[in-house]
C-alpha cells in the first residue's frame, strides 16, 4: 500500500476523503517530493527537504518560494501549494460554501500576485484569509448571473447570450463561464471539459462577472427588449 505523503505545515490535521484535485496533488507529490528545486534554493536539496524548512520560518522560507515562482519557477509554487493543502480541506470542511478544488485554484493565484513588497510578514494567514475570500466572493457574485426567478426567470446563460450580443464576452469565455454558473462544475472540472487549467478557469469567471457587473443597466435593458 503506497504511504500517505505527509501533511504540510499548515494542514491542522486535515484527514478524511479529499477532493480530486488534492488528491492528485498529494499523489503527485509523493514523487515530487524527491525532486531537486529548479531555482537556487537555500533551504533544502529536494523539494520535500524545501516544504519541510516552511514550518520552522514560515515567512522567510514563503517569501523565498513566492519570489521564485513570480519569476517563472512553477515548482517553487508548487511547495506552497502542498504547504496549504491541509489547511484547504479544512476550510471546505468547515464551510460547505468552500469547494476544495475552487480553494486550490484561488490560491493558485493569490500565490502568483501575493504583493511581497507591501506584505513580508503574516505571508500564510494573509494567503489562507485572500483565498477564503475570493471563493466566496465569487459565490455572493453568482445572483450578478442569476435574478431571481420571482422576479425575472433568466437564466445565467440568457444573462450570458445578452452579454454576448453587447460584445461584452468572447463566445469561448461565456461558454465556459456557463459552464460553471449554469452547469454548476467546479472550476477544476470546467477545466477538463474545456482542457484549459482551473486557473484559467476561475480568471475568466472572475473577470467576466465584473465586467457583467459593471454594465448591468445595459444587460437588464438587452434582456428586457
Amino acid at each position: 500500500m503506497t504511504s500517505r505523503p505527509a501533511p504540510g505545515p499548515f494542514s491542522d490535521h486535515a484527514s478524511g476523503p479529499e477532493s480530486d484535485i488534492v488528491a492528485r496533488l498529494n499523489r503527485e507529490w509523493s514523487w515530487l517530493s524527491e525532486q531537486a528545486p529548479d531555482w537556487l534554493c537555500p533551504w533544502g536539496d529536494t523539494l520535500g527537504q524545501v516544504l519541510a524548512a516552511v514550518a520552522g520560518q514560515p515567512d522567510a522560507v514563503l517569501g523565498h518560494l513566492i519570489a521564485a515562482c513570480q519569476t517563472g519557477h512553477d515548482r517553487a509554487g508548487r511547495v506552497v501549494v502542498q504547504a496549504f493543502l491541509g489547511k484547504i480541506v479544512l476550510l471546505s470542511r468547515r464551510d460547505s460554501r468552500l469547494d476544495p478544488d475552487d480553494l486550490v485554484a484561488a490560491f493558485w493565484i493569490r500565490l502568483s500576485r501575493y504583493p511581497l513588497d507591501r506584505r513580508p510578514s503574516k505571508i500564510a494567514a494573509n494567503l489562507v484569509l485572500d483565498t477564503r475570500k475570493d471563493v466566496l466572493a465569487e459565490t455572493r457574485e453568482l445572483a450578478c448571473l442569476t435574478p431571481p426567478p420571482a422576479r425575472d426567470p433568466l437564466t445565467a446563460r440568457g444573462v450570458l447570450a445578452a452579454a454576448l450580443s453587447l460584445n461584452l464576452v468572447s463566445a469561448p469565455t461565456a461558454e465556459i463561464v456557463a459552464t460553471v454558473y449554469a452547469d454548476g462544475l467546479t472550476s477544476a472540472k470546467a477545466a477538463d471539459r474545456h482542457a484549459t487549467s482551473a486557473e484559467a478557469v476561475r480568471w475568466r469567471c472572475s473577470d467576466t462577472v465584473r465586467r457583467l457587473r459593471r454594465h448591468r443597466v445595459a444587460l437588464a435593458e438587452s434582456c428586457a427588449a
